[in-house]
């Protein structure tokens, strides 16, 4: 990242997560929330998908850095802040492990869905 990047690329990641999180909120509880606040978007997702423990936890431990993250979509539009190199990476890197954590939970809910689905199908043949 070049040094003048680092702001764009802070911005982008948290643009990146908040899209993500708002895709899998749609495809899972068919609402457009609105807000841009990414712990409110991770409650409406562990709602969604039936997570609400194991995300409430990662909110918990990871509150100081979401809010930096947040703080990003904010300053951009109307202070801009100069990230550092380690900053930068920090936050970027941050989102990515997100999008990875929340997208296991996802694929998670999935499959809890389908073998539900599936069981039920059994019971439905059985019982014809």
């Amino acid at each position: 990242m070049a040094r003048k990047k680092y702001d764009s690329a802070v911005f982008l990641a948290e643009q990146g997560l908040q899209l993500y999180l708002k895709a899998l909120i749609v495809k899972y509880a068919n609402i457009k929330p609105k807000t841009h606040s990414l712990r409110e978007l991770l409650g409406f997702l562990a709602e969604a998908i039936e997570a609400q423990d194991k995300i409430s936890e990662f909110i918990k431990e990871s509150r100081k850095i979401l809010r930096e993250l947040e703080s990003a979509y904010i300053l951009a539009r109307y202070e801009p802040k100069v990230y550092e190199k380690d900053e930068a990476e920090e936050l970027v890197k941050f989102a990515k492990d997100v999008i990875k954590f929340v997208g296991v939970l996802a694929d998670e809910f999935e499959r809890r869905i389908s073998e539900e689905y599936d069981k039920k199908g059994e019971r439905e043949v059985h019982h014809d």
